[in-house]
């Protein structure tokens, strides 16, 4: 493999390096070709038994292994969001690590040192450190990869002089030894334009000389390395996009053992077109992706989870039918692009503890310890334990992040306080905590806390003066997502309400989930949204649980036929599937809407509201004890969950067993819904009904006055308006198409003269001006940017008679035609030509027009090989030639079957 590997690269620095640039490659690295699937990434797995889902051990050991997982992918997260501030634990964790991995230490941890100070922009220090110069003094000893990470700082003198050629001579090694990173890096050099010195193999055999490098050799790697070609015609930076060879190298991998790539082999088949879908190929690959225990990494969670061996059944189960994407749909759909996994935590088990837990409690231990380790702990023993049965110790890791003044920390302290509301001190260290979260680090969220606590939690509540001065506060940070329905969010108009839209694309940049999933829909509705553009916020949704469910409740209400709810309320399964049983309520919800009466749907249903109510989702448990009103006793229901409500029932949970508890526990519980309530109507009067069911009147009667302080009332529900609505009401003049366009031209975007044409040229708007129409094209002749020109070409022959009237009395635009035609241009030669034949008055301008179409067609225009044909068969200007007439035609029919083609046919007829 070596040997070849030389000679064909020998063999391609012998060939002349391109001339022509490209922004991508079009080339076509094909998989090898397998016999057979082979099982080369991971042992053959045992057939897992129907029915059965494995769960993570429950009190894991933590291994060397996973420490070093854990340590890798903290110094990464925390490098890419506080390098600066968490710079000296970064080093603590680095030397952690160099500890631990034999392979990591010494160089590697030269490096990692070397990009910390970088990232924290530390460039002194990493000069005075001297780690660079160590390295360089070792550069022979260096791996290809960490030659490939040393170049980049001699490239870009970063912490260092600037070294170009000790740089492009450490890529050039790491290239020669065929370092599939090296050759890649030298392919978007050239691409760039910038190629490397001394490499003169052409563009292509330097791409596939990288992708063979990447393959390399058949080992428990392949997989992932045949993964990244898939992403690499995914994403079309450097070859350009192939959806179908990325399948292909999908498959590749599936076939070689990986769990995951067999998945996307799944998921293709499942948002594929019915011409492309093979439900048999599907159950295959399921099968592979089950057996491998689906490996589900989430970019969003703090701990790293595997779900072990899936049973196909269950997956299938929650999978349902695998329809048809194609019949019936009348919108267009981004969710193929999702890259969803599989996470079957079907129940979460009390008191346990996991590596991840393990790990989080060694770090709290280390001197110097950062906040995030306290909260995030607490964090991972409220999800596993419980947010009550864990809350002594909850509590006491909050106060060791809040010691540290860490703002989430005291924010998420603050709302536990206040379950303990009839202590003064409490509240007090509630306000204080909150008021300092605002005054030291400007919490928008907690501004909003702080309106809470003084309208609705304190016992003596509502407190309006303290009140209004926080809800003021809060509403002028803006801070509060922009909530719209799912109609209206797909017919807001820009010009109507553009500050709505700035607003939602702000909060979208920001990743607040429900702003992405809102931007999400709009994109995929957008005819002018690029396909990169789709690729680029599918995968930011994809990388939230959260976003996703929220998509998949929009793509269920928008859907606009009984087609587009089934493939709803499969997108919907998929995203259960991928999120867990965090999206079992919905997803229940969703399904009570489509098909509660058919019995296995009904019995799903159930299945899902039990899961949910597992985690104390009230709303599930309270849902659950309502179906089942003429079969059970909600009694019966409330002993069900009477346990998981005591341990981490959330605000409805609480609520649902207030009628079944005795009445000092009945206190406790409204204390603890207290502490999450979230201040609205519906949680209010959710209060008052509480407090008359044990009979407290005078409770029920607080509530009440609490309810009539809120700061939005009620009215407005009725009338089916949002606030946000109901506040747009005259609040400002809003700009027309017309006025954003000229802003647009007075900010320097010559872009803007076309819009301003289109508005000015059209007869049917009011804005209507074949003077304003004029003055736009001509400013757009001017241009020297020959998209311009060629814009202004095409539109003027098809501008109506008065804007073409108009542009004569200022330029001769004949002058423009000629002077574009002589260039030798395809394009310009047939739009002068056809300028010509429209006007033409003599026989020798349709000779003209005649003789501009032919040169065009010869030169492979389509237009003007229909148009030639056209002139032929009729004897425009030409001598008339039916037979080659025929034959332009059918040229013109190949790449473009239109109107070209019905000419064709129309003459074929009329011929003997």
């Amino acid at each position: 493999m070596r040997l070849l590997y030389s000679v064909a690269l020998a063999l391609a620095m012998t060939l002349p390096a391109p001339q022509v640039r490209a922004q991508s490659l079009d080339l076509l690295f094909r998989p090898p070709v397998l016999d057979a699937p082979q099982m080369v990434c991971r042992p053959p797995a045992p057939e897992p038994s129907v029915g059965a889902v494995s769960q993570s051990p429950g009190n894991d050991v933590l291994t060397d292994t996973q420490r070093i997982a854990f340590l890798e992918r903290d110094i990464r997260r925390l490098q890419v969001a506080d390098p600066e501030g968490q710079f000296v634990f970064i080093n603590a964790l680095i030397s952690r690590l160099e500890a631990l991995d034999e392979g990591f230490a010494g160089d590697g941890a030269l490096l990692a040192r070397v990009s910390l100070y970088s990232d924290a922009a530390k460039f002194d220090a990493l000069r005075e450190a001297g780690y660079l110069d160590q390295l360089r003094a070792r550069a022979d000893q260096l791996t290809n990869n960490r030659k490939m990470l040393l170049a980049q700082y001699y490239l870009n003198g970063i912490g260092v002089e600037r070294d170009l050629a000790f740089a492009h001579g450490l890529i050039r090694d790491a290239g020669l030894a065929g370092n599939a990173d090296a050759l890649l890096n030298i392919a978007r050099m050239e691409l760039d334009g910038r190629p490397l010195p001394d490499w003169s193999a052409p563009l292509d055999v330097t791409v596939t000389l990288a992708f063979g490098g990447l393959l390399g050799a058949l080992d428990e790697g392949i997989c992932a390395r045949a993964e990244k070609i898939a992403r690499l015609y995914e994403g079309g930076d450097l070859v350009k996009p192939n959806p179908d060879l990325a399948y292909d190298w999908t498959k590749f991998a599936a076939d070689l053992g990986s769990a995951e790539a067999a998945w996307r082999v799944v998921e293709h088949h499942l948002g594929a077109d019915s011409a492309l879908k093979n439900n048999a190929e599907m159950l295959v690959y399921l099968k592979r992706a089950a057996e491998g225990g689906i490996v589900v990494p989430d970019a969003q969670l703090d701990q790293l989870r595997t779900t072990g061996d899936a049973s196909i059944r269950v997956v299938l189960d929650m999978l349902g039918y695998n329809h048809s994407a194609v019949a019936g749909r009348t919108r267009p759909s981004v969710s193929s692009l999702f890259k969803l996994g599989v996470n079957l935590d079907s129940d979460i088990v009390a008191d346990r503890e996991s590596a991840y837990v393990a790990y989080l409690r060694e770090l709290a231990t280390l001197d110097g310890a950062p906040a995030w380790v306290f909260t995030g702990l607490a964090g991972e023993i409220e999800l596993r334990r419980g947010r009550w049965a864990g809350e002594a110790e909850i509590l006491a890791l909050l106060e060791q992040a809040a010691a540290q003044k860490d703002p989430d920390g005291m924010r998420i302290l603050a709302q536990k306080l206040v379950r303990w509301r009839d202590s003064g001190p409490q509240v007090n260290r509630v306000a204080d905590l909150l008021t300092e979260t605002v005054s030291r680090f400007g919490s928008a969220a907690a501004m909003n806390d702080l309106d809470r606590l003084y309208r609705c939690q304190v016992n003596t509540a509502p407190h309006l003066a303290e009140a209004e001065v926080w809800a003021r506060s809060y509403a002028a940070t803006g801070h509060a997502v922009v909530g719209v329905s799912a109609p209206d969010l797909v017919a807001l108009d820009p010009h109507k309400q553009p500050f709505l839209l700035a607003k939602m694309q702000s909060e979208a940049l920001d990743g607040r989930v429900q702003s992405v999933a809102n931007l999400l829909q709009r994109l995929q509705l957008d005819p002018t949204a690029s396909a990169n553009a789709h690729r680029v916020w599918a995968a930011r949704a994809d990388r939230s649980p959260k976003a996703l469910e929220a998509f998949a409740l929009l793509e269920f209400d928008l859907a606009t036929n009984p087609t587009e709810r089934t493939l709803a309320v499969e997108l919907f399964r998929r995203i259960h599937l991928n999120n867990g049983v965090t999206t079992a309520l919905d997803l229940a919800v969703a399904l009570i809407k489509d098909s509660a009466s058919d019995p296995e749907v009904a019995a799903e249903v159930l299945t899902l509201l039990t899961r949910a109510g597992q985690r104390g989702e009230g709303a599930a448990i309270r849902l659950k004890a309502r179906l089942l009103g003429g079969q059970v006793p909600a009694r019966d229901v409330f002993e069900e969950f009477a346990e998981v409500i005591d341990a981490r029932g959330d605000f409805l949970a609480n609520m649902f067993a207030i009628p079944f508890v005795p009445r000092d526990r009945a206190a406790d519980y409204l204390d603890r819904a207290v502490s999450l309530m979230r201040c609205n109507t519906k949680d209010v009067s959710e209060l008052a009904e509480a407090h008359a069911l044990i009979g407290d009147t005078a409770g029920a009667h607080h509530w009440l006055q609490v309810g009539l302080a809120l700061e939005r009332g009620n009215v407005l529900s009725r009338l089916g308006l949002s606030d946000a609505q109901a506040q747009s009401y005259a609040a400002r003049e809003i700009p027309g198409p017309r006025e954003v366009q000229l802003r647009l031209l007075a900010e320097g975007d010559m872009q803007a003269h076309r819009a301003l044409y289109d508005l000015a040229a059209d007869r049917a708007l009011e804005t209507y001006d074949p003077e304003a129409a004029a003055d736009h094209l001509l400013a757009l002749v001017a241009s020297s940017r020959p998209a311009d020109q060629d814009w202004v070409l095409n539109t003027y022959r098809r501008a109506e008679a008065t804007v073409q009237q108009r542009v004569n009395e200022r330029f001769d635009i004949n002058h423009l035609y000629r002077s574009a035609a002589r260039t030798g241009d395809p394009a310009a030669k047939t739009e002068y030509a056809l300028l010509l034949r429209a006007n033409a008055k003599t026989p020798a301008e349709l000779e003209t027009s005649a003789i501009l179409l032919a040169e065009a067609a010869e030169a492979g225009h389509p237009e003007a090989m229909a148009e030639w044909g056209y002139m032929l068969a009729h004897g425009l200007g030409a001598t008339r030639d039916e037979a080659t007439a025929l034959d332009w035609l059918d040229l013109a029919c190949a790449p473009r079957p239109t109107p070209p083609g019905e000419q064709g046919g129309l003459l074929r007829v009329s011929r003997p």
